[in-house]
């Protein structure tokens, strides 16, 4: 709960700041879509028909997202930005990552898809390369299919459907390729905040991405 609070609190200063008054002027709306790789850190307890139950530790995956926001700029060595972000990760599930048991036929798939507010905190006084913080808050939503596995008769795997409070935390870089044209890297945690309800994943995603701004 102090977790969420304390998100919470940081993202409503960046709102203050970028919707209120001053000297600050809004620049710009940007727009951005990237991809790259997701690491999955949870396991999900999946009932089984007739079973006590399976254990799925979900393999990385391909990530992609995409956002829209506005730009401001605070001083000559600060922006700040406040942006709705959607993104989807794929969480790999094989024989291996089931235990006990192993797929029978196709292996479940899973996702992960999140949507947030999130406010960035970027450097720009070093060049041509601004890093940034950030920080944002929504709704994090984890799903894994059924599946049959051995043994027996082929026991079910019950679908995974969880939808909770989520958020990210990390940082990044952005490099500027030609006016309003940029590269961007980052990586941050994003999916369910600490305290989540059961089976909801938390992924650790590494992107690339080309951001505008007009």
């Amino acid at each position: 709960m102090h977790v969420r609070s304390s998100a919470a609190v940081s993202l409503l200063v960046l709102l203050i700041v970028l919707l209120g008054g001053g000297r600050a002027e809004a620049q710009a709306v940007r727009v951005e879509a990237g991809g790259g790789w997701a690491i999955p850190s949870t396991e999900i307890d999946v009932p089984v028909q007739g079973e006590d139950g399976a254990q799925i530790d979900p393999g990385s995956g391909p990530s992609g997202y995409v956002a829209v926001g506005l730009m401001r700029r605070l001083t000559d060595n600060l922006s700040l930005g406040v942006r709705v972000r959607a993104q989807q990760s794929q969480l790999r599930v094989g024989s291996d990552d089931i235990s006990p048991g192993t797929c029978a036929g196709a292996c479940p798939e899973g996702r992960l898809r999140a949507l947030s507010l999130e406010g960035q905190l970027h450097l720009t006084s070093v060049g041509h390369i601004a890093p940034y913080f950030l920080v944002g808050l929504g709704v994090a939503r984890t799903t894994v299919d059924a599946a049959r596995i051995e043994g027996g008769n082929a026991p079910q795997l019950s679908e995974t459907d969880v939808t909770d409070a989520g958020g990210n935390v990390g940082f990044g870089a952005a490099l500027r390729l030609v006016r309003g044209l940029s590269l961007t890297a980052e990586t941050r945690v994003t999916g369910s905040l600490p305290g989540a309800k059961a089976n909801a994943v938390t992924t650790f995603p590494f992107t690339l991405g080309l951001s505008y701004e007009f």
